[in-house]
């Protein structure tokens, strides 16, 4: 495993950012139908999976690189959602979420 250098902490945020605008762009597209949420939707997405693929092709082990990413975009998009689309918050989802967060951390560590 590569150590965590500025350059691979950069891209590895680079990846979270690049992935949570394309998720939080999807319902502006209005189903790929609007053009310009749906242009910054694929770049986004494309730069971000280039990026991931860096860091894999960097020496960052891809079962490590993946739970992180995935934990973390869960909860931005969950922000995202709560702020900006104005999406229900109840505790059970929250709690859920959370949850989940913890044993998809936990079985990384396995």
């Amino acid at each position: 495993m590569s150590t965590l250098s500025l350059p691979i902490i950069g891209a590895f945020a680079f990846t979270i950012i690049g992935q949570a605008v394309g998720l939080s762009l999807i319902p502006a597209t209005r189903g790929f139908t609007a053009l310009w949420p749906t242009v910054g939707c694929v770049v986004a997405f494309i730069a971000s999976f280039g990026v991931f693929a860096r860091l894999v092709n960097n020496g960052v082990e891809l079962s490590m690189l993946t739970p992180i990413i995935t934990i973390t975009l869960q909860l931005v998009v969950l922000v995202i959602g709560i702020t900006v689309y104005h999406e229900s918050a109840s505790l059970a989802k929250i709690g859920l979420l959370l949850g989940a967060t913890a044993l998809i951390a936990a079985a990384t560590q396995v």
